[in-house]
């Protein structure tokens, strides 16, 4: 599995090696995991730094949209670049 970073809105995401070729556009290139929180690179921020961030974006929010605290930090991560690819789309 692949991750692609969009230079634009700094949006990570997981893509299955058979459809990296899509991520082959201007726009797109490799994620090598280094960066700051606002880029994706949120697998370098620790477990409760996570919570943290999770909790704050939670602040708000309808029952029904709040994000998940739950899980090990591989999960966490999963939820806080889910949010950042939902928020790029609006």
């Amino acid at each position: 599995m692949g991750r692609f970073v969009n230079s634009k809105t700094g949006v990570v995401v997981s893509v299955d090696d058979s459809k990296d070729d899509r991520f082959a556009a201007p726009g797109w290139r490799v994620y090598d995991g280094s960066g700051s929180a606002s880029t994706g690179g949120y697998s370098s921020m620790k477990v409760a730094d996570l919570r943290a961030e999770i909790e704050r974006r939670n602040e708000g929010r309808e029952e029904a949209d709040l994000l998940s605290v739950e899980g090990k930090k591989a999960d966490l991560v999963s939820v806080l670049e889910a949010d950042d690819a939902s928020r790029a789309e609006q």
